[in-house]
């Protein structure tokens, strides 16, 4: 028995009529697929050959972080060729705050300890957050006493490396990124936190900006901005793992940002 093909309308995203959306949409901006795939390449290279001390708290931050990004930023192409343009923006904001956080710690081996250090910070946190949970089942799983010796012990390790919590600003300073911080990071934020100016793309405007409805369909149009920002943190996130990992692949990811500078200047 032959099954008819799933289209958007039965099944969104998840349908079958999305392969026609991932072929208009790679048709429509070859040239930044073209340098979107071959620093792919490069960068997937240059992961299984990464030679990492397993004593070195910078060349071990500096490893995951750059798988962790490379992985958001693959994650992100499936998105954008199948018009997720939102879902896409919010993953390529999470590859630039790993990127930030990598430039951050492959300048400065303290930077790289700090940021480990931070995540006792960050477990205070979540456990101040169970503290405040009223549901009566989920209290139950764990004992008040319990929870405050998690406290205890997490106070004592904040106390013994003298953790500090890392702010993203911060690192993308560090990194020497700042500006990127403030543009492309903070242009991206509102994919993840949903903001009323980020929800707008989901209607019809007419000329005075009134909404007149409500589109459901993938965005095929003004991909190239995301697509420009993607290759940038991309050829970024190599700029800052050359500072640690001598690979080759590193040095020609340089060529492909010339071509996004000239992709830039088209669609500027």
């Amino acid at each position: 028995m032959t099954t008819e093909p799933t289209r958007l309308a039965d099944e969104g995203f998840l349908s079958d009529e999305v392969s026609a959306v991932v072929s208009a949409i790679r048709n429509r901006y070859p040239a930044h697929f073209r340098e979107i795939n071959a620093l792919n390449r490069l960068l997937t290279v240059a992961q299984y050959r990464l030679h990492v001390h397993q004593e070195s708290a910078r060349e071990l931050t500096c490893a995951a972080l750059f798988v962790r990004s490379l992985a958001h930023c693959q994650a992100s192409v499936i998105l954008l060729e199948r018009g997720m343009q939102p879902s896409a923006r919010a993953l390529v904001r999470c590859a630039l705050e790993g990127l930030f956080n990598l430039g951050a710690c492959a300048a400065d081996w303290k930077t790289a300890l700090a940021f480990v250090d931070a995540d006792q910070i960050d477990r205070k946190r979540k456990a101040r957050y169970l503290r405040q949970v009223q549901d009566p089942d989920a209290k139950a799983t764990l004992e008040q006493s319990d929870l405050d010796e998690i406290l205890r012990q997490i106070d004592n390790k904040i106390e013994e490396v003298e953790a500090r919590e890392v702010r993203t600003r911060k690192m993308a300073k560090l990194a020497g990124l700042e500006d990127m911080y403030l543009t492309a990071y903070a242009q991206l934020s509102g994919a993840v936190h949903s903001t009323v100016g980020d929800l707008d793309q989901h209607f019809r405007l007419d000329a005075s900006g009134q909404r007149l409805e409500m589109l459901t369909e993938p965005t095929i149009d003004n991909l190239d901005g995301v697509l420009l920002m993607l290759g940038e943190t991309m050829v970024g996130l190599a700029r800052a793992a050359k500072k640690v990992f001598d690979l080759v692949a590193f040095e020609e990811c340089e060529g492909h940002l010339v071509a996004f500078q000239k992709l830039y200047s088209k669609t500027g």
